[in-house]
């Protein structure tokens, strides 16, 4: 938890790292170094916010100043880039240019909010809110010498208060919305807390107790739903599946916002609806590419393919044509990453580190300029958009301005400390990195998901020394160390301290895993084998396995090798060969974005 939040009642079991400590190497940085360049770098400001600057009313456009900002200030903090910094000031000065003396930030005309856009107003500013936070959690409140980030977030956070709720001149907030009764509008509930517990305003807590009063929707109570252990494709649900609202990215977006109540309040039932609801999410709803959401069989609402649709059970039903929006893999690492800080659920980093893997860097095509919006096991990638907007030169869909933000925590992520220990560090992702917190100091040189080998090298250290766990990932076969090592279940804790010059390698072994498709409600789905190995997803690419493409069968892992990178594959990359066909990761299949690498990850038995 960033300790900026002095008002939390509560206390996280561990604190992220900032951005600017962690300097990742090997492909995760190169994600982040191709998004800089092929996307941030290329957007026009100018058209980010001139939605806002005109009041022009388009539905949901003032979501993508938000997302771009979002991460653009994680990204410029951590490469500590100067020329994305200063177009990422330049981004801030122009939206703060759009506001109103009373605090006002929106694209709707004052006598259309609320509920303007379409309904989408409080949805956009719920991205404004949260764009501003993270430029001011990496920056800190000032802007050419004054207090503008601060005073903007609060201001239009009181504004958008004094709209939402019960009596004259209100609108409920159940009332606003597109078309999820309120579930959209009331994931606002995130940023709103976020701006309580560094404000302590008082206005902002009636307001986040107000939403989670009213149960975020129209229909039905969905915290209330969630501590029922009401399934995620039932809630919210009328009977009729073409009315469904069990849109996945905005309900785990309200849940996000409960988390952080939970932290401002200490309410108990706010944190186990929120466990129960992930709980659930990850047993009914995510896939093996760590994503999930469908266009069927169950949902059939509006946000076509983005609707929880038990899809876990669902993977390779034929009748599902989009599935996996990138926009509900951001927004689920994300929530889990929020869990794992409070709980102390290490499980949920596997689960993270699945979706980093597989659904969000598969997404990510070669120049960083686009991200998928709904990846598919077998096929082949493809430009298609749900939902996007002309910004500059450039065509920006949702999933494009939100898959950034999957990579923009990444370093938080990376090495995390114990809350209630200083010198305590936990080593989450397993990628080449530099860390540097001002009292300790170390490198890690890995070629992981390749292998599970990891050297760690102390480079500065506080004079008591420092106490070193790592990861220790469910899909492990056998765990080796160079040191005496205990507590193994989720982290490993070296057992001496660790001094400057210290030196700790340990290998996290792991071998190939076939699975068996779920049994899906559709007849028409095949018994197909998806293989994993380690945390990634393996598939066929027509463009590596020229010869056996078509005859390839699944079934039992009776022999395998692995191998490093070969000519026609990424530098990032490796190739496992099973029962002699080779398996390239899915993060490296069908990267030409054309009919030209044709794949599959789930192959008929």
């Amino acid at each position: 938890m960033d300790k900026d939040f002095k008002f939390s009642v509560t206390k996280d079991k561990y604190e992220a790292s900032k951005s600017k400590n962690i300097k990742l190497g090997g492909m995760f940085n190169n994600a982040i170094k191709r998004v800089a360049d092929g996307l941030f770098m290329r957007l026009d400001n100018d058209a980010l916010v001139s939605w806002f600057r005109y009041r022009s009313d388009p539905f949901a456009a003032g979501e993508f100043f938000g997302k771009i900002l979002r991460a653009e200030a994680n990204f410029a903090a951590y490469t500590g880039d100067e020329a994305l910094k200063a177009k990422t000031d330049d981004l801030v000065r122009k939206i703060l240019l759009t506001r109103d003396p009373d605090g006002c930030i929106s694209t709707v005309p004052r006598d259309s909010q609320p509920n303007g856009s379409n309904g989408s107003d409080l949805w956009e500013r719920k991205y404004v809110l949260l764009g501003l936070f993270e430029y001011y959690d990496n920056f800190g409140p000032t802007l050419d010498e004054q207090d503008d980030v601060y005073d903007a977030l609060v201001s239009l956070a009181v504004y958008t208060a004094s709209q939402i709720g019960v009596g004259p001149g209100k609108t409920r907030i159940t009332d606003t919305g597109w078309a999820f009764c309120g579930i959209e509008s009331s994931s606002i509930l995130e940023p709103i807390m976020k701006l309580y517990l560094v404000s302590g305003s008082e206005k902002l807590l009636e307001f986040a107790k107000y939403i989670v009063e009213s149960g975020a929707c129209s229909r039905e109570n969905i915290f209330e739903a969630a501590i029922s252990g009401k399934s995620p494709y039932k809630i919210g649900s009328n009977g009729n599946p073409k009315e469904s609202i069990a849109k996945a990215y905005e309900m785990m977006s309200c849940f996000e916002g409960l988390l952080e109540y939970y932290r401002a309040t200490g309410d108990e039932n706010a944190l186990k609806a929120t466990v129960t609801f992930i709980q659930k999410v990850n047993n009914e709803e995510i896939t093996y590419l760590g994503s999930g959401g469908a266009d069927g069989p169950f949902n059939l609402g509006p946000g076509k393919g983005e609707q929880w649709n038990r899809t876990f059970y669902e993977q390779t039903n034929p009748g599902i044509e989009l599935a996996m929006e990138t926009c509900v893999t951001v927004t689920y690492m994300k929530l889990l990453f929020k869990a794992y800080l409070i709980t102390g659920d290490v499980s949920l980093i596997d689960r993270i580190e699945v979706s980093a893997y597989n659904a969000l860097l598969g997404a990510l095509s070669p120049d960083g300029s686009y991200f998928e919006y709904f990846p598919k096991f077998n096929g082949t990638r493809r430009v298609f958009d749900n939902f996007s907007y002309q910004v500059g030169d450039m065509r920006l869909s949702c999933c494009t301005a939100n898959g950034p933000m999957g990579l923009a925590f990444l370093p938080k992520l990376a090495v995390t400390k114990s809350a209630f220990s200083e010198d305590s560090y936990f080593l989450n992702i397993f990628a080449p990195m530099t860390y540097s917190d001002g009292a300790a100091e170390f490198t890690v040189k890995t070629l992981y998901p390749l292998n599970g080998t990891v050297k760690v090298t102390v480079t500065n250290a506080p004079p008591a020394g420092i106490k070193l766990f790592f990861r220790v990932p469910k899909f492990k076969t056998k765990l080796l160390c160079s040191e005496k090592v205990k507590n193994t279940d989720n982290y490993a804790e070296i057992e001496k301290r660790l001094f400057k010059g210290d030196e700790v390698q340990f290998t996290v072994a792991y071998r190939p895993v076939a699975h068996q498709s779920p049994v899906s409600v559709n007849p028409l789905a095949k018994e197909s084998t998806l293989y994993t190995y380690g945390p990634v997803v393996l598939s066929v690419d027509k463009s590596v396995e020229t010869k056996k493409y078509d005859e390839v069968r699944g079934g039992p892992v009776e022999e395998y090798e692995v191998r490093p990178a070969e000519k026609n594959v990424s530098e990032n990359n490796f190739t496992v060969v099973i029962n002699g066909v080779r398996f390239v990761p899915y993060f490296a299949a069908g990267q030409s974005f054309d009919e030209n690498t044709e794949f599959k990850s789930w192959i008929e038995n």
